[in-house]
């Protein structure tokens, strides 16, 4: 439920190629699936397979697509530094499979089939990186956390991550409440603002699952109100060309999108799954990206993770001219954090 209306700006792909291509140069367009557990996961792995390096995109949801991640700026100039996966989740994108094959725990083990098929392929010595964005960036802790799997992967980003789901939904209704009133007061957008505020105040952010759902849709609606937020043109214009690039099967894309989020509404289960609590576990190098308007996610949640990681070695970028996407938001920058870190690690 983390970023429906993200969810449905992304469409995916399917697409599929013999296994035996296995692209080893600086210019990887490799196509596969993985196929577990009643389902079929399609991958693309896109870029510089010679530098050994492969950052892993876990994207948001529940129901969203991999691709509205590679737009022309990805492509033109992070896939050149190291190659990037890109694959769609169960009952997501261009997935197939049962739409009863949904506990949440299957997610967790799809993700590890997804790494180790990945090193697999590209050898053992191939560094991965793994970033989680939205509902994204409640699996990869739920991943990390589990047994020995942080050891897969070579470092952790975050990226405007839903990982405590009763924490999320206090911070969004606070966040609501406060820039709803300095609106209204500043006279701007009221009767929208009136009706947030009215919510906000008539109900707890515990009160329910419904309720906690309707905070995310208002938290979705609200970033077109807040000037701050920059979204350059270019990142519209490149879905469209994208969608056609790609050949996104449009309808299934769009069933499952409605089966994760609206129907099934597979997060529900994330609320009984303690993962602040087991953020000691992790060791790993840590990348905390997040944008500083985001009401989705909002970066007190970063603040979560900061105080009970137990990694050492944990950085953390602000991005303030973003809601809850800053790869969309403010690119650049985005992207050359996102970079630098990996060189560096």
């Amino acid at each position: 439920m983390k970023n429906i209306i993200f969810s449905l700006l992304i469409i995916s792909f399917l697409s599929s190629c013999q296994k035996e291509n296995i692209s080893t140069g600086t210019n990887a367009d490799d196509a596969f699936f993985l196929k577990e557990n009643g389902t079929s996961l399609p991958i693309k792995v896109h870029g510089n397979i010679a530098s050994k390096k492969m950052l892993v995109i876990v994207h948001g949801g529940p129901g969203g697509s991999s691709i509205g991640y590679r737009n022309q700026y990805v492509i033109d100039n992070i896939e050149k530094e190291f190659a990037i996966a890109y694959f769609d989740q169960r009952i997501a994108g261009g997935s197939q499979g049962s739409v009863s094959s949904s506990e949440i725990s299957l997610f967790k083990s799809d993700l590890k089939k997804v790494v180790q098929l990945l090193k697999s392929r590209y050898g053992t010595e191939t560094k991965m990186y793994i970033m989680g964005h939205s509902w994204g960036g409640f699996l990869t802790p739920y991943f990390l956390q589990d047994g020995d799997n942080q050891n897969l992967v070579k470092g952790w980003i975050q990226v405007d991550g839903a990982h405590n789901y009763y924490k999320n939904d206090s911070l969004t209704r606070e966040m609501l409440l406060f820039n709803g009133k300095r609106e209204i007061a500043a006279n701007k957008n009221i009767d929208r603002w009136k009706e947030i505020v009215d919510y906000a105040n008539a109900h707890a952010y515990n009160e329910s699952l419904d309720v906690a759902f309707q905070f995310n849709r208002y938290a979705s609606s609200v970033e077109e109100l807040i000037g701050e937020i920059s979204t350059p043109e270019s990142v519209l214009e490149n879905r469209i060309g994208l969608v056609r690039m790609n050949k996104v099967p449009i309808t299934s894309t769009l069933s499952n999108l409605i089966s994760s989020a609206l129907i099934i509404k597979i997060d529900r289960q994330a609320y009984t799954i303690p993962i602040s609590q087991n953020l000691n576990k992790l060791k790993l190098p840590t990348l905390l990206l997040w944008g500083r308007h985001d009401f989705v996610c909002p970066i007190g949640l970063a603040d979560d993770i900061k105080k009970n990681i137990g990694s050492k070695d944990l950085t953390q970028k602000t991005f303030e001219k973003s809601g809850h996407s800053p790869m969309d938001n403010e690119p650049e920058l985005f992207w050359k954090a996102a970079v630098d870190w990996v060189k560096v690690h």
